[in-house]
């Protein structure tokens, strides 16, 4: 990392800021339609679809549903119908309600208080067929975001380095003094292509959990406070 103050930080926003409740999403979804599920198939078809996610998240041949809407909810009901014990049914109730159980992780909240507190401003910059703010609004998180550059908004994804100039002109940021902090080393590491240096957290599934933000108020010499 430089030397030089860090003044801006990137976020990728699943699996980095927000995962999904699995007991919540799938567990209410089965319910809704009567499905009865086995001791840990909940959790297990929500890290099937993360994962297939993940795989596909930098593949050509899917980068088009990040950039129309349209096309997000037909590859995502795709998506989820490829999963094990998923059938078309599940799949559509799966879709409506995914929104509704992401939720953001246990250090979240205090990890963008303490770099907001500290004057470094905030971007969210995701590969995404869908208005995300709507979360950070239902959790009162959007208030922290200086930024989102979302793909199909901008007609870029990651790790194309068009989206993080886009995000640097947004924020008024330089490359030296920004930190890209993400779960996918492709994706949220490309930002070195922009001179921005990326942070890769290993995943952590359940929202419950820290995420390990300490290393990003280290590196962006922020007081963790509570983190």
């Amino acid at each position: 990392m430089t030397a030089r103050p860090v003044t801006t930080v990137l976020f990728d926003f699943a699996w980095t800021l927000f995962a999904r409740n699995s007991e919540r999403w799938v567990g209410n979804a089965a319910a809704s339609i009567g499905r009865t599920l086995t001791a840990g198939e909940a959790h297990r078809i929500a890290r099937d679809f993360a994962e297939l996610l993940r795989k596909t998240a930098t593949d050509p041949a899917h980068i088009a549903r990040d950039l129309d809407p349209r096309v997000w909810d037909r590859a995502i009901l795709t998506v989820l119908e490829q999963i094990p014990g998923v059938d078309q049914r599940l799949a559509s109730i799966l879709h409506e309600t995914h929104a509704e159980a992401i939720e953001p992780y246990a250090d979240t909240v205090a990890t963008l208080s303490a770099l907001r507190d500290s004057g470094v401003r905030i971007g969210v910059v995701s590969n995404v067929g869908w208005d995300i703010r709507e979360c950070f609004a239902r959790h009162g998180l959007d208030g922290y975001v200086d930024a989102f550059v979302l793909s199909y908004e901008v007609g870029f994804v990651k790790p194309d380095p068009r989206i993080w100039g886009t995000a640097l002109d947004a924020l008024h940021a330089v490359p030296g003094q920004t930190l890209m902090v993400g779960d996918h080393p492709t994706g949220d590491g490309g930002s070195v292509s922009a001179g921005i240096p990326a942070l890769i957290l290993p995943m952590v599934n359940s929202p419950a959990q820290n995420r390990g933000f300490e290393y990003v108020l280290r590196l962006a010499q922020v007081a963790s406070g509570q983190v």
